[in-house]
């Protein structure tokens, strides 16, 4: 009788590994086939700065992006974005006199 109760446990457990292991190929297989990319809720943002500009510092305040731009042909430059939207809010020319 012990017998008969451990080969029904081992029918039990090879039983849950099959299955287990269909369910676990079948997801695998959907992920494959239907990807989520992260990309997906990123925004594209455009400064409008002229060509060879660059981005010196970035930093966040009060609800605000504040981007230092260097080069590009003109002089120093802060622009600040509302962190929310993304729309410009300043752009505060530096130069040096």
């Amino acid at each position: 009788m012990d017998k008969l109760k451990l080969i029904k446990a081992v029918v039990a457990l090879l039983t849950f590994l099959i299955v287990f292991g269909i369910l676990m190929a079948a997801t695998l297989i959907y992920k494959k086939i239907n990807p989520s990319t992260p990309t997906d809720n990123l925004a594209e943002l455009s400064l409008n700065e002229p060509s060879g500009s660059r981005i010196h510092t970035l930093f966040e305040s009060e609800g605000n992006l504040y981007f230092l731009i260097k080069d590009g042909g003109e002089p120093d430059r802060l622009l600040v974005l509302d962190a929310k939207t993304l729309h410009p809010k300043a752009r505060v020319m530096l130069s040096s006199f």
